[in-house]
């Protein structure tokens, strides 16, 4: 109900945010994104965002290991690319994780 900014998924979901929290857990936001109105157009699909707010808005971190491999790596390049603190260490330890699975 206090949320001071909304994104909006490629897929046309909001997403109630307050901006501390983001100016706290990211370094990337707000990104340089189109502004309509009072709402921020992120190129994200929802189901990526939902995932990497989950690392905004603590205490718990998402599962990664049920995640299927394409949402996997989509959260890992906006982790990234929004500087999502706590969840860059996340993927970069899912991904060493799955590579070692995968190799052997």
């Amino acid at each position: 109900p206090d949320a001071d900014v909304t994104f909006k998924s490629s897929d046309g979901v909001l997403f109630e945010l307050h901006r501390r929290n983001l100016a706290t857990h990211a370094g990337g936001f707000p990104p340089n994104t189109n502004v309509v109105s009072d709402i921020i157009n992120i190129p994200e699909h929802s189901e990526t965002l939902e995932l990497l707010l989950q690392y905004i808005y603590p205490p718990d971190v998402p599962e990664l290991a049920g995640v299927p491999l394409a949402l996997f790596m989509q959260l890992a390049y906006a982790a990234e690319k929004y500087v999502v603190y706590i969840a860059i260490p996340w993927c970069r330890m899912h991904a060493l994780h799955l590579l070692r699975t995968t190799i052997g």
